[in-house]
């Protein structure tokens, strides 16, 4: 008896250590074929990675159904989709990871806000901005709070939460997110040379040069374009997007020379990168023509500008939102200056309005930007009642946009006072240009020129009330800086 009861527990001993290493066989073969898969994805091969994860997964399902295995498995291959764009094999793999995560824990992971920016990456290259939003919140929310997370990790969400406040029109909400982003990534010595701290200052470079801060945005393109071009290349279009950016924050600075000379560079590297006639020729005609017309080469800014909308219209698909700057700047040119006829701004303003508030909504400062220019045109026009509306539709906008005392709220205010002025208006002219007057002196150099035009707005206004006593100072004033403006 006693021997066959050893000879039974002999056999399930045998069978048990059977089963165990074939289990674990099991497990180091899905171990191996997981860490190829991420291998490759690693090294940019997603077909190869996306084809390994694909045939794991059935197994996976079937081994591990309420496993964290089969949720790391499904948000790589959902990433893996995200990064080979393509969009609809992502969106619903990364969707069923999320749900894999949460059910196997309840207590949110560094891997789980990593497929919340992989889902958020997804919308907003879907240009679905209001849910790419929501997922970023959500991986920085967890990236804040698990101390697995590296700064790249909150870098990467902070970078994305600004771009995306960016492209809405919150400026003042994106300025701390992407501060905080290049603190992060800098705060992480693998990305101190990395892409996408780049990519930050490039972003901080965008967001200073649509409020006017022309030299700190030099100051970080200057900082993007150096890790680029040592890591990326001189050639790689991020490289050429730097230095066209810097080229227009020199353009900005009252320096056409140099701005000239680094889009004639950002030319030549871009040669065997983009097709000509593209989209990045638009963009490069628009540039030289503001450099053109800097030089009060209005002739040949018209040119470049024409040329511009020409390559734009050439393009394959819909026009692209680009389009509207080309049209805005040919209308500003024909409005401003005398050589051309006034009436044929109206129609360019009136189509880039069409563009900018079908793309980007009605209460998007760009499209807010050719409110103001509309405004500024009816003013010049005797259309003094429109100017003031117009200009006052502009101006909400860009309070939200830019914060009450940005610059553009300036330029909204000061089109709105003379409008009101020259329509019998004395009192809110009066209003308008001294809150315009009072943030180009916090904002701009004391011998700016902007604010000598302010300082004549507003000794107008004294004029007109028999006040010579407080428009003599600032008549003085405006004449000195007009006598030696800044850079002059």
């Amino acid at each position: 008896m006693r021997r066959w009861i050893l000879l039974v527990l002999l056999v399930f001993a045998g069978v048990w250590g059977g089963w165990t290493m074939l289990q674990r066989h099991r497990e180091a073969v899905w171990s191996e074929s997981f860490a190829q898969a991420s291998a490759a994805f690693a090294r940019h091969d997603y077909a190869g990675s996306e084809k390994i994860l694909i045939s794991l997964l059935p197994d996976t399902e079937k081994r591990y159904p309420h496993d964290r295995r089969l949720a790391n498995v499904v948000g790589k291959l959902g990433t893996s989709y995200r990064a080979d764009r393509n969009y609809e094999q992502a969106e619903p793999n990364l969707k069923r990871a999320l749900q894999l995560y949460e059910s196997v824990s309840q207590t949110p992971s560094v891997e789980l806000g990593k497929v919340e920016l992989n889902l958020a990456q997804v919308y907003r290259d879907k240009n679905r901005l209001p849910e790419a939003e929501q997922h970023f919140s959500r991986a920085l929310a967890i990236f804040d709070k698990d101390p697995g997370a590296t700064g790249y990790d909150r870098g990467g969400a902070l970078l994305n939460l600004g771009f995306v406040c960016f492209e809405q029109g919150r400026y003042t909400e994106a300025e701390p997110l992407l501060l905080r982003a290049v603190e992060a990534y800098e705060g992480y010595p693998p990305a101190a040379m990395h892409p996408d701290l780049a990519g930050a200052f490039f972003q901080l470079a965008e967001l200073y040069r649509q409020q006017s801060r022309f030299s700190e945005a030099a100051g970080q393109y200057l900082k993007a374009s150096a890790i680029q071009e040592k890591v990326l290349g001189p050639q790689s279009q991020p490289a050429i997007d730097s230095l066209e950016g810097l080229a227009m924050a020199y353009q900005g600075q009252g320096k056409p020379s140099e701005a000239k000379r680094l889009l004639a560079r950002a030319r030549q590297l871009s040669q065997n990168v983009s097709a000509p006639g593209g989209g990045a020729d638009g963009g490069r005609l628009i540039e030289l023509g503001l450099v053109a017309e800097d030089q009060r080469k209005y002739s040949e800014a018209e040119s470049l500008y024409k040329q511009a909308i020409a390559a734009y219209e050439k393009s394959p698909g819909p026009a692209p939102a680009n389009i509207a700057i080309a049209l805005e700047d040919l209308g500003c040119l024909y409005r401003d200056q005398e050589q051309f006829n006034l009436a044929q701004a109206e129609p360019l303003f009136r189509r880039a309005l069409a563009i900018r508030e079908k793309l980007l909504g009605p209460d998007h400062p760009e499209t807010a930007l050719i409110l103001s220019d509309l405004s500024l045109l009816y003013f010049f026009e005797h259309k003094f009642n429109e100017a003031e509306h117009l200009g006052r539709q502009a101006l909400s906008i860009h309070e939200k946009a830019y914060g009450p005392e940005g610059l553009q709220v300036s330029i909204d205010l000061n089109r709105i006072g003379i409008a009101d002025r020259d329509g019998g208006k004395l009192a809110e002219a009066e209003k308008a240009l001294k809150r315009a007057l009072s943030i180009r002196e916090k904002q701009l150099a004391p011998q700016d020129s902007m604010i000598a035009v302010s300082l004549e707005n507003l000794a107008s206004i004294y004029l007109l009330q028999g006040k010579p006593d407080k428009a003599a100072p600032l008549i003085v004033r405006a004449r000195t800086i007009r006598a030696h403006p800044a850079g002059g």
